[in-house]
C-alpha cells in the first residue's frame, strides 16, 4: 500500500520540476529524449548535452520537393542557409541524398557536388551558407590514391539548433579555417577535434578544384540531430552504431531561403552530371517497400558494418573482399542508371552498372514480389528473386544470366 501511495503522490511532483531545467547539462546517449524536462540528448561538437526539443517529440512531415521526413521545430529561429556555398555557375548539377555511394551497397547520405568539365583545374572559391562553428577536421590522402592525387580535406561544422553541416573532398581551405586544420595529412579521413572557429555566412572557407577521371564533385551534407528518417525496418538503423547518418540526414539545399532554394534543387540530377527536371532531393530511405529497390542485408548484419561471404579475392585499394557483401543495394538514378551495389566477383570492387540503353536493363522497383529479373554487364550478371517484401534472394557470377541459378545465392532480408 506504501509503495502504491508513493507512485501516485510523485505524478504531480514532477510535474512541478522546471521545464529544460537540465538544458546545456552533459548526457550519455545521443537521442535520449528526457520527456519531464522536454529535452533530448543533443552531440555539440564532441560533447553530448541536453538541449530544448519540442514536449510532444514533434513528428510532423516536412513535404514537397525534398522528400519529406521530420521536422526539427525545437529552436524558435530554425537554421536557415542565405548564401550560396559555391557559385552556382560553378556548378554542373547536384545529386539527390538516398542513392548509392562511388564504392556501391551503402547510402549516399549526401549530395555530390559536380562542377562543368570545363572547369576542372580551376580553384573554384567554396563558402560559408550560414553563420557556423568549424568543430572538426581532417586532412587526408586516400589509401591507393594514384600518383599526383592532392589530399583533401574533410570539415564538421555546427551551425547550431542540431544541425551540422558537412563538407568533403576539399581540396584547399583558406582564413581562419586554414589555421585551424591539421596541416600534414594523414591516410585517414576520420574527423579530428580542432580550435572551435567560427565562420559568417559568405565567408570563403577554401576551394574545390575538379580533375578528370579523379576528383570530379565535393560532398555537401547536413544532419539534423533532432530529426529523425524512416526506414522499412527502423530498429536495424536504430541499433546499428554505423547508422547515424543515415538517421539524421536531410536534403542541405532544403535549409536555403527562396530563391535560393528553389535555384539549387534545379540543378538536381544524376551522379552522371545531367540535370533531370522535376527531380526530388530525396532523403536517405531503405528503399521502395514490396519491390526489390534499396538496401537488403544478410540475417543480422548492422548497417554499414561492411562484411563478406562467398569466393574471396583480394584487392590492394579496398583490402580483402567476397563476393556478397553483408548489405547490397538495387537503386536507381534520375537518368534511369541502374545501380547495383556489394554484388561481386571481378577486382576491383564497385558498383554494377546498366544504363536504359542496354538488353537486361529494369528498374529494381519494377520487380515484384515473386518476380525474377537478372541484369548483366562486361563483368558480371546479377539475379534477384523478390521473395517477399521482406527477403531476396541474389545471386552474382562471371557468366551469363542463363548460367546462374538461384539455389546458389544468399538470402538478404530488409
Amino acid at each position: 500500500m506504501m509503495v502504491a501511495a508513493f507512485c501516485v503522490s510523485v505524478a504531480p511532483l514532477l510535474s512541478l520540476a522546471p521545464a529544460h531545467a537540465n538544458a546545456g547539462k552533459k548526457c550519455t546517449k545521443v537521442g535520449q529524449v528526457d520527456k519531464r524536462q522536454g529535452t533530448v540528448c543533443t552531440r555539440v561538437g564532441k560533447a553530448m548535452v541536453w538541449r530544448k526539443s519540442s514536449s510532444s517529440g514533434d513528428t510532423s512531415s516536412r513535404t514537397g520537393k525534398s522528400g519529406g521526413g521530420t521536422t526539427n521545430t525545437s529552436c524558435p529561429s530554425p537554421v536557415k542557409f542565405t548564401k550560396n556555398f559555391i557559385d552556382q555557375s560553378h556548378v554542373q548539377a547536384v545529386t539527390p541524398i538516398g542513392g548509392q555511394t562511388a564504392f556501391g551497397g551503402s547510402i549516399a547520405i549526401r549530395s555530390y557536388v559536380m562542377p562543368p568539365t570545363s572547369l576542372y583545374g580551376q580553384r573554384l572559391p567554396v563558402y560559408a551558407p550560414v553563420d557556423m562553428t568549424l568543430y572538426q577536421a581532417s586532412y587526408y590522402l586516400p589509401p591507393g590514391a594514384p600518383v599526383g592525387y592532392q589530399a583533401e580535406y574533410a570539415l564538421y561544422f555546427d551551425a547550431g539548433c542540431s544541425v551540422q553541416v558537412q563538407l568533403f573532398h576539399i581540396k584547399g581551405v583558406v582564413g581562419n579555417v586554414a589555421r585551424a586544420v591539421p596541416a600534414a595529412p594523414s591516410p585517414s579521413s576520420a574527423g579530428q577535434s580542432v580550435a572551435r572557429t567560427k565562420v559568417l555566412a559568405g565567408d570563403q572557407i577554401g576551394w574545390f578544384q575538379g580533375e578528370a577521371g579523379r576528383s570530379v564533385a565535393f560532398d555537401f551534407r547536413v544532419e539534423d540531430e533532432l530529426s529523425k528518417n524512416s526506414f522499412i525496418n527502423q530498429s536495424r538503423f536504430e541499433s546499428s552504431p554505423n547508422g547515424r547518418g543515415e538517421l539524421h540526414a536531410k536534403c542541405p539545399y532544403d535549409y536555403y531561403v527562396e530563391p535560393l532554394r528553389s535555384q539549387w534543387l534545379a540543378k538536381l540530377g544524376s551522379a552522371g552530371g545531367v540535370v533531370v527536371p522535376g527531380t526530388p532531393c530525396g532523403k536517405p530511405s531503405q528503399g521502395v517497400s514490396g519491390t526489390a529497390n534499396g538496401l537488403w542485408f544478410l540475417p543480422n548484419a548492422k548497417v554499414n558494418d561492411l562484411k563478406f561471404e562467398g569466393a574471396s579475392f583480394g584487392d590492394a585499394a579496398v583490402g580483402p573482399a567476397g563476393q556478397y557483401m553483408s548489405q547490397i543495394a538495387l537503386t536507381t538514378d534520375a537518368d534511369g542508371m541502374v545501380r547495383i551495389g556489394g554484388l561481386n566477383v571481378a577486382s576491383p570492387l564497385g558498383q554494377m552498372m546498366v544504363g536504359s540503353n542496354q538488353a537486361t536493363w529494369k528498374k529494381p522497383e519494377d520487380i515484384k514480389v515473386g518476380q525474377t529479373h537478372c541484369w548483366t554487364d562486361s563483368r558480371q550478371s546479377v539475379k534477384v528473386q523478390l521473395v517477399s517484401a521482406a527477403s531476396l534472394v541474389a545471386v552474382v557470377g562471371s557468366g551469363s544470366c542463363d548460367s546462374l541459378s538461384m539455389t546458389s545465392g544468399r538470402t538478404y532480408e530488409r
